[in-house]
């Protein structure tokens, strides 16, 4: 959310941002950017309702862009009833929506379009109701800031620093460690592997609720000298740069970001081909799709790349493009204002 409010800050549009006291949001927006805080603390929360229609009221603002429910039950409603023109949510998880009849009329009186972050996302959302949302369905990919990814740390420093030799293959999975992740497949196929390629190394980067879980499957498969958890890290792009190919388990997926950032490092990925996964990569191109759950088709997209230098390669670099040409973040906020405009019908915030 901060970032599209700073692109459009930056396209010359005034904007206003909202968030609870406190948050890091707050903290973090710059200066040509105003804020106020608003607590959402419950449904029924007037203090939030006449804070959010009173700044509506005296900015005049024509649109109000959410990424809570409770946001859109509260501040919606206030925004809507202080004039503006289009409140409009944005969902990021392929979640259906509820058939409980708070949710249709938060997305049929309410709401006045919607913005979601994939095709999948789209599809999975009716998928338990019979009414569809007001308005129209945006569909707009997530967008990735290049910079980070084209100057990063040499890889064998790297390397170093995580005890990896130079002729080590490194595949990385990143993301939450929790069972929608299914870091569990990955870590389950390293044995098989591991007799065709001793030198492979599986670094999990990430927290969640199932790390002892893979700790405890690390150790009961004895590949504790081949398989790491790194934690949360910050340095994902330089962590990238050091590895060569990403596996990404998850069952279900929103988007899909540690995919193209991943493709901007220049790896190629094998993915499950669930949720928006196929999305992002380009299948045979870019990199290969597995069945979700399915642990000889993971371990077989694996072993292609695992014994082919020259493909991962060819796929790295065609990941790349693909990442230039269909996700890179200011084109993404070209295509947010085009979105807010049409709703609107007018430029401005």
């Amino acid at each position: 959310m901060l970032t599209a409010a700073e692109a459009m800050a930056e396209r010359g549009h005034r904007v206003s941002l909202c968030a609870p006291t406190g948050s890091e949001l707050l903290a973090r927006a710059p200066a040509s950017i105003e804020t106020f805080a608003v607590d959402f603390v419950r449904d029924f929360d007037p203090v939030s309702f006449l804070r959010v229609w009173r700044h509506c009221r005296r900015r005049r603002i024509d649109v109000f862009c959410l990424n809570m429910d409770r946001v859109l039950r509260v501040g919606g409603l206030a925004a809507r009833l202080a004039g503006v023109r289009a409140v409009i949510p944005r969902r990021g998880s392929e979640f259906p929506l509820k058939g409980h009849l708070n949710y249709r009329f938060q997305y049929q009186v309410v709401a006045t379009a919607l913005v979601v972050n994939s095709r999948a996302t789209e599809r999975t959302l009716c998928r338990d109701i019979d009414w569809r949302p007001r308005g129209r369905v945006h569909v707009l990919h997530n967008g990735l800031d290049l910079r980070p990814y084209q100057n990063p740390r040499p890889r064998h420093e790297v390397r170093a620093e995580l005890g990896l030799a130079d002729d080590d293959l490194v595949v990385l999975n990143v993301g939450e460690l929790t069972t929608r992740k299914n870091a569990a497949l990955l870590v389950s196929v390293v044995p098989d592997l591991l007799t065709e390629f001793p030198r492979l190394r599986v670094l999990l980067v990430g927290e969640g609720d199932q790390r002892h879980a893979l700790q405890q499957q690390i150790e009961a498969l004895d590949v504790g000298d081949h398989v790491r958890l790194l934690g949360f890290r910050r340095d994902v792009a330089d962590l990238l740069n050091a590895g060569d190919l990403l596996a990404h388990t998850a069952h279900v997926e929103g988007f899909g970001f540690a995919v193209a950032e991943a493709m901007a490092c220049g790896l190629p990925t094998v993915v499950t081909n669930a949720s928006s996964l196929p999305e992002v990569l380009e299948e045979g191109v870019t990199g290969f799709a597995f069945a979700d759950d399915d642990a000889d088709g993971l371990r077989a997209a694996l072993r292609r790349y695992l014994a082919d230098p020259a493909l991962r390669r060819e796929h790295g670099e065609a990941g790349r493009r693909r990442v230039h040409t269909h996700f890179e973040l200011g084109a993404k906020m070209d295509e947010l204002e085009r979105i807010l405009e049409l709703e609107t019908g007018r430029r401005g915030s």
